[in-house]
């Protein structure tokens, strides 16, 4: 039953790969991948990488990898009227079986103080995507005239996405457009591609060296239902980090992390609720910065630096 759910699931990825998006179940470690509002949101030079491999078990199951870096650019600290600049670079692969999506992102955020609390950033991604298939289905000769057509295609196009974040030393407010740039892909048989709607938010509270951060990511586009992550965190003097996550109607996700100086390194486990349960999925991500402490979105106390969003 669950090699004829696959089987079926890889022949419709041909006509709606183009809509779906990569999900990570650690989304706060990677929230600069899914708003480009976010960067310049850390003291220093933020490096991050991370893969996800899901559906364990599944010959072709999803495969994906990122690789991120973003930096504040000017002054630490907000001065006078004037706003603060950053930059960044987004890098991503997505594998779904018989297609492969690559996409190259340049990111720019502006920030500014809106009250003595909040601060609003403004972000966007500019870039390239391209998607391919592979020919494993003899091509022209294959008889099904979709996966003839879509035998070894290449295509690329240009990607914008524009986000906003609203943010305080507690909590933050995120909305993001993926997918902006509108045109019709054809893999095989032609379809349009659509916009990806995120929206999500989180808060935290310090209790002496423990910090609590309760957080949530909503993925929404026209062709489906809506995807809901929830997540809860305690991080403990800033170092060891211990949570749970919860896609709903998905699967339950156990996660941990450990702050090791000016390293970090995540790993979260997906347990499926649903009919693929046993086939696990795992995620690991890796975190690089010369100041401790972290940024808004991931649950970092902040006590450790003096991040320029918050003053």
């Amino acid at each position: 039953m669950k090699k004829a759910l696959f089987i079926l699931f890889t022949i419709v990825s041909l006509s709606v790969f183009c809509q779906q998006s990569v999900q990570y179940s650690q989304y706060s470690f990677n929230n600069f991948g899914y708003n480009p509002a976010f960067a310049g949101t850390t003291k220093c030079i933020n490096f991050k990488l991370g893969t996800r491999m899901q559906w364990m078990g599944f010959e072709g199951a999803p495969r994906s990898s990122f690789v991120s870096v973003h930096s504040r650019l000017g002054q630490k600290k907000f001065s006078g009227r004037g706003g603060k600049h950053a930059v960044g670079l987004y890098v991503e692969q997505d594998e779904v079986h018989l297609t492969t999506r690559n996409a190259f992102k340049l990111g720019y955020a502006y920030h500014t103080k809106v009250s003595m609390k909040y601060t609003m950033g403004l972000g966007v991604f500019a870039g390239l995507q391209q998607y391919s298939t592979d020919d494993i289905f003899g091509g022209e000769n294959n008889p099904d005239p979709v996966l003839a057509n879509a035998a070894g295609s290449v295509i690329r196009y240009p990607d914008i996405m524009p986000g906003i974040l609203l943010y305080s030393k507690k909590m933050y407010w995120s909305f993001s457009i993926n997918q902006l740039y509108f045109k019709n892909i054809n893999l095989g048989q032609e379809e349009k591609q659509v916009n990806q709607y995120y929206f999500g938010a989180g808060h935290k509270s310090v209790n002496g060296h423990w910090t609590i951060f309760k957080s949530f990511l909503l993925k929404q586009n026209i062709m489906g239902p809506p995807a809901i992550d929830l997540n809860m965190a305690w991080v403990y003097y800033g170092a060891i980090t211990m949570g749970v996550g919860y896609r709903v109607g998905e699967s339950i996700i156990p996660q941990v992390k450990l702050q090791l100086g000016k390293f970090g390194i995540a790993y979260a486990f997906d347990y499926p609720l649903n009919q693929l349960r046993g086939n696990f999925g795992h995620e690991i991500m890796i975190s690089f910065s010369r100041c401790k402490g972290g940024g808004i979105g991931d649950g970092s106390p902040g006590k450790d630096y003096e991040c320029p969003a918050y003053n």
